[in-house]
């Protein structure tokens, strides 16, 4: 029987599972069960988990702690009837309510939508700022002006109305409204408590299938509903972004932008739409509506050139007591995703006062209409009207194209004449350049639109033909008019791919020549006749740093299958005598182990195991004979028996008295004649030394134990300062990972390597650049396995995914006590892992909220990768960080000299959590380091720093990073676009 706890989780994670269908039974006092909705409990809240006593599910007891039931697993009840779109991790689900009339009448949990129901053809949508009367109370006569917005919601008929600054009393007012009550549908706890932490309110008069909401920071959030249409599900989502009132507010804005755009890629629905006041009243390329990529519906009915304002402070009083530059501006918008939905009506409400002067409010509210059924002559994606487009300014680092099949005649002009032979596949270009890889994810939905659309044809190729010098063979020699049309639709869909003016001549290049003509015979002749061939699919390529254009991801023609390419594989090594150190190069024992490319379950990865292991016991033992008046600890992942072929040999010595390091560096020089990049390190809490041996990166850190025994020193470590006792637990550290998984070992080993890979493989895997150091992973690599004895590996690690994807990170997790992670609130700490032994630590100090959130997803990916099928295999492919970021912070080390390189190398990677700080600070929420460099030689390496979706532009990151850069010789940071920088591995 699991816990309480546990299953709370499983049904807030687990996409099987409608939470909100659930309802938890509460423990009282001297009284009868209290039943609440799931989503309404609070973990960590005031209500233990011991207080839960029962769970049932559509009215159906599931789990129970008086008799044992669990039944979640073998019950229907509870479980999602229709795919959820609001899916964790980004929307927690949230109870709808309606009107009971039985009885004295109540605001109780509204009953499943009817799926049956009529699904409107044109729904109306209103957003509304209410104004309310949290600041210049005196001055805005909210008691006057609400009865006002009640008179004229209820006159709007608008099928989902969704308000901002909404507070309990006003809550109350709309529940009691007798227009409110007969129709309407709410996605708020009606006794306010969900008003009273964002101000925001959406109704539904059409079937509801699902709520949610995603938190965005303090009084900011994202509320959204699933209702149905004649045109398929609609997901309305309504949110109130930060004011120029609040510190650095457009800066908050422009993240809060961010995290919404990611919520919303997530949504599974062609139709989307966002309400709310986004406190930017800019437009185009600069406004909400690119920022997220959709159509701004405001501007499709009125043009591109009204500006018409929701907030005037001139016209109105209410606006001007609030402004801050008494300026006007479109603030409130009604934003929408949609291939087909065509907007026939929208206007403002409440933008003249009442007959003594009032104002509704201090912003107009927006209404609009929008129409699901197919215009009058059929043609859904018109030029220029009715579709969304991504219009987003073109690289010449990515194409569009159909990829001709393999044909070694054509293969052998090009190798022979075409320079670009091996950089480039055979093809015909639709757009070329095309969106920056950073906005792949949002240009396929759009693609896939258009080629499901678009219908297969059989192409002949046949002809050769000249741009100049430039020698092409004819895809359209049956015609061009499908080439065109697909060029067409493309094109309308990214009008800033569009290329040159002078048309478009489809062609399949196979090189050049100083005699085109010449050239024109030749090669027709080499080719023979005509040839025919499918378009059927289209590739979307890019081409990263000085790498050839590969294909990134294709979709079909008729059906709009998109399809991702797997990122390459890691690159096995990418310096001078070995690979980057595993870890990340930690700075010192205990740091973590690394990962390597394969999850040690392989046979070669069994051998090279083997092999790594004997080395690191044999330079263990020279190194211990060398300075034979200690004792040398291993530690880490290789005393915990969990390393990975290519992980650190991390070691500690306890030394009598005082310790001398350039001593102990020539003893251990000369035990190791062979030993490279031997440096002292110097810079770390405790000395220590570094070098390569026998293909191993070691770090061995010197302890000085003074009177007491080098053999007692790890026993009695507490009483030699808190820098030796931390350098010494990490052998305690691992000893305790040991004994807390005790016969289960074999399983911890093996479940610690996938993860560790894994993680390494997405970039998570190094404490130095924010991740999670392996000691973190051992640790929940070892609760996975205690809390699941038994289990086979491949259970056992979709158990790990499933247990850390829907794990509360403000929770601690450690080793004691022994029956599970740490209980209690936590403290600041994005992600808190504790140390195993004392001095008893965060080991995650280092991780920010931005790469915990990266942390959430990564888990909940594999979760859901491994879910598809029992047989399903933990993706180890890189993570598509390109498809993340839109530039990066790379940062450039050098030396004159390997020795001052390695020394350069060391202090930079000892100074990258402030850097990554100072980033932080300035708004970047989805920066990501990644842990090893992209080029390597023995005298430089360049590092990718991640920053977003929304990154700073050049002058502005100088800005940042030069304060950080000018303490580190050898070191400097400069901006780079998304393709500019390699495949990362």
């Amino acid at each position: 029987m699991r816990t309480s706890e546990e299953l709370y989780h499983q049904v807030r994670w687990d996409p099987r599972f409608d939470p909100a269908r659930f309802t938890l039974g509460l423990l009282q006092r001297g009284a009868a069960p209290k039943r609440i909705p799931l989503p309404a409990f609070v973990p960590g809240g005031d209500i233990p988990w011991h207080r839960v006593l029962f769970v049932e599910a559509d009215g159906e007891l599931v789990w129970d702690r008086a008799t044992g039931v669990d039944i979640i697993d073998r019950t229907a009840a509870g479980r999602v009837r229709d795919p959820r779109l609001l899916r964790a991790p980004f929307f927690t689900a949230r109870t709808r309510y309606a009107w009971d009339a039985s009885g004295d009448g109540a605001w109780r949990a509204a009953p499943e939508g009817d799926t049956r129901a009529p699904k409107p053809s044109r729904v109306r949508l209103l957003t509304w700022n209410t104004l309310w009367d949290r600041y210049d109370a005196p001055r805005i006569a909210t008691a006057r002006r609400r009865p006002l917005l009640l008179a004229d919601l209820a006159v709007a008929d608008a099928d989902v109305i969704a308000l901002q600054e909404v507070e309990p009393e006003l809550l109350g007012m709309l529940l009691a409204e007798p227009w409110v009550r007969a129709g309407y549908t709410v996605a708020a706890d009606p006794r306010g408590r969900d008003v009273a932490e964002s101000g925001l309110l959406v109704l539904s008069r059409l079937p509801v299938r699902e709520a949610g909401v995603h938190v965005l920071g303090p009084h900011k959030a994202v509320v959204a509903v699933t209702v149905d249409t004649a045109g398929g599900p609609l997901v309305v989502a309504a949110t109130h972004l930060t004011s120029d009132h609040t510190e650095r507010g457009e800066d908050r804005r422009a993240a809060e932008l961010v995290r919404i755009s990611e919520g919303l890629s997530g949504i599974e629905a062609a139709d989307v739409a966002l309400l709310g006041d986004f406190n930017d009243g800019r437009s185009g390329a600069e406004g909400p509506a690119a920022a997220l990529g959709l159509r701004d519906v405001w501007t499709e009915v009125h043009g591109v050139g009204d500006g018409t304002p929701t907030f005037d402070p001139v016209a109105n009083p209410l606006a001007a007591v609030g402004s801050l530059s008494g300026r006007a501006g479109r603030l409130d918008r009604i934003l929408l995703h949609s291939a087909a939905v065509r907007v026939t009506h929208a206007a403002l409400r409440g933008d003249s006062p009442a007959a003594d002067g009032l104002f509704v409010s201090d912003h107009y509210g927006v209404e609009a209409t929008l129409d699901f059924e197919p215009s009058a002559d059929g043609d859904e994606v018109g030029e220029g009207y009715g579709h969304a487009v991504l219009d987003v300014r073109a690289t010449a680092r990515t194409a569009v194209a159909w990829l001709a099949p393999q044909d070694e005649a054509v293969e052998a002009v090009r190798r022979a004449h075409d320079p670009q032979a091996e950089r480039w596949p055979a093809h015909v270009n639709l757009l070329f350049g095309f969106v920056p890889e950073s906005s792949f994810e949002e240009a396929l939905p759009l693609l896939a639109e258009v080629a499901a659309r678009s219908a297969a044809f059989t192409a002949r190729l046949e002809g050769v033909y000249g741009f100049g010098p430039t020698l092409w063979l004819d895809p359209a020699a049956a015609g061009d008019a499908p080439w065109q049309e697909l060029r067409r639709t493309l094109a309308a869909r990214f009008p800033g791919c569009r290329g040159r003016a002078e048309g478009f001549t489809p062609h399949l290049t196979l090189g050049h020549s100083p005699d085109p003509r010449r050239a024109e015979r030749e090669f027709a002749a080499r080719l023979g006749g005509a040839r025919s061939a499918r378009v059927a699919s289209l590739a979307v390529l890019s081409r990263r740093g000085d790498g050839p254009m590969q294909v990134r991801a294709t979709v079909e023609l008729g059906t709009g299958k998109v399809t991702w390419a797997p990122e390459p594989p890691r690159a096995r090594t990418g310096r001078p005598g070995g690979g980057e150190s595993a870890g990340g190069g930690g700075s010192g024992a205990g740091s973590g182990s690394g990962s390597g490319s394969g999850s040690g379950s392989g046979s070669g990865s069994i051998k090279a195991g083997a092999w790594a292991e004997a080395n690191a016991e044999a330079l263990a033992a020279r190194i211990s004979a060398a300075l034979p008046e200690g004792v040398v600890h291993v530690a880490g992942s290789r005393r915990m028996g969990c390393a990975l072929p290519d992980a650190d040999l991390d070691l500690v010595v306890a030394l009598p008295g005082t310790v001398a390091l350039a001593e102990v560096r020539a003893r251990v020089a000369s035990a190791l004649p062979e030993a490279e990049r031997l440096r002292e390190v110097t810079g770390a809490r405790v000395p220590g030394l570094r070098l390569r041996a026998a293909g191993l990166d070691v770090d061995l850190v010197v302890v000085a134990t003074g009177p007491v025994p080098p053999g007692r020193a790890v026993a009695l470590r507490s009483r030699l300062g808190e820098a030796a006792a931390v350098a010494l637990s990490a052998v305690s550290d691992a000893d305790a990972v040991r004994a807390f998984v005790g016969p289960e070992h074999a399983a911890f080993a093996r479940l610690a390597r996938e993860v560790k890979a894994w993680a390494r493989s997405r970039g998570l895997d190094s404490a130095p650049f924010g991740g999670l150091p392996g000691l973190a992973w051992s640790v929940l690599a070892a609760h996975t396995v205690r809390s699941a004895p038994g289990l086979s590996p491949g259970p056992l690690l979709r158990t790990f995914f499933a247990t850390w994807a829907a794990w509360d990170w403000r929770t601690p997790v450690g080793l004691a006590p022994a029956n599970g992670p740490t209980a209690g609130a936590g403290g600041e700490e994005a992600v808190t892992v504790l140390t195993p032994s004392a001095p008893v630590r965060s080991c995650t100090t280092q991780v920010g909220p931005g790469t915990a959130d990266l942390l959430t997803r990564e888990l909940f990916a594999a979760w859901e990768a491994l879910e598809e099928s029992p047989t399903a295999e933990l993706p180890l492919a890189p993570a598509p960080a390109h498809r993340r970021h839109a530039a990066w912070a790379v940062v450039t080390v050098t030396g004159s000299r390997p020795g001052d390189f390695e020394d350069d190398l060391g202090r930079t990677r000892g100074r990258l959590r402030a850097l990554l700080g100072a980033l932080a600070e300035t708004g970047l929420v989805d920066v990501h380091a990644w842990p090893r460099p992209f080029e390597r030689t023995p005298t430089l390496a360049r590092y990718a720093i991640g920053l977003g979706h929304t990154p700073p532009d050049p002058s502005t990151l100088a800005a940042i990073t030069a304060p950080w850069s000018a303490t580190l010789p050898g070191t400097e940071v400069a901006w780079a676009d998304c393709g500019s920088v390699p495949d990362l591995s």
